[in-house]
């Protein structure tokens, strides 16, 4: 198994550490390198092939969010994890928006870190409850789907991909693109990640994590 390294980004230092001890006992990774700043992981990463990154984000800090967005333009192969204190489901839009692979709470179990680093580190995505459900909480403007498109977006949610689908609906790829498509202008959604929130706030997605 090919083993790629994990960088951490917190400046509080214990949580830092607690991650560094999670991480490395997880064997998920090569190494394991901490920064305290984004300006240090920022000038390690434009010289470093870098694949999964843990960021602090505080909400005071109005760069985060562009910056965040310039790594994952310019590393389309980034899995990213934040880890934030930060439950306001506007500024968890923004951030989830850039294309970030989960996001967490700083009062998250020790199984909910595990599994979110597991998640991100195979390029699938990983919301801890608190933060799912600050966003069910917001609550959407319900816009009418058919049975079809509904079983689309569930199957969507549950991570299968266009080909799986096509096979478990028996109809071509073409058509579930096309399905893609108007589901995202129907409800006004940029991309799958808001498509998956969006399915959990309608209660098409369970919230519990086993």
């Amino acid at each position: 198994m090919n083993l790629a390294p994990l960088y951490i980004c917190f400046p509080q230092y214990l949580i830092q550490q607690g991650l560094l001890a999670l991480a490395n006992n997880s064997g998920h990774f090569s190494e394991v390198k901490v920064f305290k700043h984004t300006s240090e992981l920022k000038k390690w990463i434009g010289s470093h092939e870098t694949e999964t990154i843990i960021l602090d984000y505080q909400n005071e800090d109005e760069g985060f969010v562009h910056e965040l967005s310039r790594w994952i333009q310019t590393h389309p192969n980034l899995n990213v994890l934040v880890i934030t204190d930060d439950v306001d489901s506007n500024r968890i839009r923004s951030v989830l928006k850039m294309g970030v692979n989960g996001f967490l709470t700083k009062s998250c179990s020790e199984e909910e870190i595990l599994e979110a680093i597991s998640a991100i580190k195979n390029g699938k995505t990983f919301y801890c409850n608190r933060v799912l459900k600050a966003l069910v909480e917001e609550g959407n403007e319900f816009f009418e789907l058919s049975e079809r498109e509904k079983e689309v977006v569930k199957l969507i949610a549950a991570g299968n991909s266009s080909s799986e689908i096509a096979d478990i609906l028996s109809i071509s790829i073409h058509t579930v693109n096309s399905h893609r498509k108007n589901i995202l202008k129907k409800l006004k959604l940029k991309s799958p990640t808001e498509l998956i929130i969006f399915a959990a706030e309608q209660g098409w997605v369970s919230l519990e994590r086993k």
